[in-house]
């Protein structure tokens, strides 16, 4: 482009932008803006004049003081509800929550536990009497039921061991069946 060309359609630019911003001064009334800012700083003077009211106990602390009990009141009325009225999640099985072949499965592994033995998963499908299938469904079911674990000895031989709750069931099972 030419020098020429450019500092006309500099001048272009300028003539336009000035020509909008009038049109655009005369067609919207701008004071619109000046009347919201005069009622927004009228609102914060009243709220400071009545914070600054003159009385023997200034009211605004009084509001502050409400405030933070409402505030320290909350945690608190929170933590009764859940200590007295949520319902407790069981910190062990009620009742018979097993399947027959998780319980065939689950009495075995407490079994050669009781009697040092490590049992894997091919030692409960045959002491348990159970199909390939039924013993691994029944050993994952315990194992989300969080009765029993996977363990690991220092030879590194996978076997199955007792979660601290299904040791306590175990002994539920055994002093139940011992009666």
């Amino acid at each position: 482009m030419s020098i020429l060309k450019k500092a006309i359609l500099g001048l272009v630019s300028i003539t336009v932008t000035v020509l909008v911003t009038k049109a655009v001064e005369q067609k919207l009334e701008l004071t619109f803006f000046s009347s919201a800012m005069n009622s927004l700083w009228e609102w914060v003077a009243s709220v400071g004049r009545w914070l600054a009211r003159d009385v023997t106990l200034p009211f605004w602390i009084v509001l502050i003081l409400l405030v933070l009990v409402v505030l320290l009141l909350v945690p608190v009325l929170i933590l009764i509800y859940a200590k007295y009225f949520e319902k407790e999640t069981p910190s062990e099985p009620e009742g018979s929550p097993l399947s027959e072949d998780e319980t065939v499965a689950f009495v075995v592994v407490g079994k050669a536990i009781q009697d040092g033995r490590q049992f894997g998963i091919d030692e409960v499908r045959q002491y348990s009497q159970l199909s390939r299938i039924a013993a691994q469904n029944a050993l994952d079911n315990l194992s989300r039921k969080q009765l029993i674990y996977l363990a690991r000895d220092r030879m590194h031989y996978n076997y199955i061991d007792l979660t601290p709750l299904g040791r306590e069931y175990f002994l539920e099972l055994e002093s139940s069946t011992a009666a």
